[in-house]
């Protein structure tokens, strides 16, 4: 049995294959999402990736791209970290403070938002004694993993 065989198309037929039909708009309600964070609030996952359907392969809302809203407890850090992805982040709720590699340290609150380039070190701190510090997260890591060939 050769499973090393590869398939072989038109150029028409591949081209036409990447006109993938547009994904349908979708709504996540902030009710939700608060409902999926209290449930979370005793565990140690922080970060929650929406999706399109109820799949993993729906995590890639768009084309290359993840959004997530990931949570820090109150007094938590995320220690400082590089990949290569970008992301886009904006603060939902809570304060913190966030660490960029080169940079003094930057207070973030509601409706900042913070574009962290790949490859650039970046930690958080929440600041809060009280309330968890809520991102919203946009990244290309779905982009990246498709180029590197290579899980994340």
């Amino acid at each position: 049995m050769n499973n090393v065989q590869g398939g072989f198309f038109s150029y028409k037929d591949f081209r036409q294959s990447l006109n993938n039909p547009p994904i349908g708009a979708r709504v996540w309600k902030q009710g939700e999402l608060t409902d999926i964070r209290q449930r979370l609030a005793d565990s140690d996952v922080d970060i929650v990736a929406l999706a399109h359907d109820n799949s993993p392969e729906g995590c890639r809302l768009t084309p290359g791209m993840a959004v997530s809203m990931q949570w820090l407890i109150p007094g938590s850090t995320l220690d400082g970290h590089a990949h290569a992805w970008w992301h886009l982040f904006i603060i939902q709720a809570g304060s913190g403070t966030l660490t960029l590699e080169g940079a003094d340290e930057v207070s973030v609150s509601p409706g900042d938002v913070l574009l962290v380039p790949a490859w650039t070190r970046h930690g958080f701190v929440n600041t809060s004694k009280t309330e968890p510090l809520a991102m919203l997260n946009m990244s290309n890591m779905p982009q990246m993993a498709q180029l590197s060939n290579a899980s994340l």
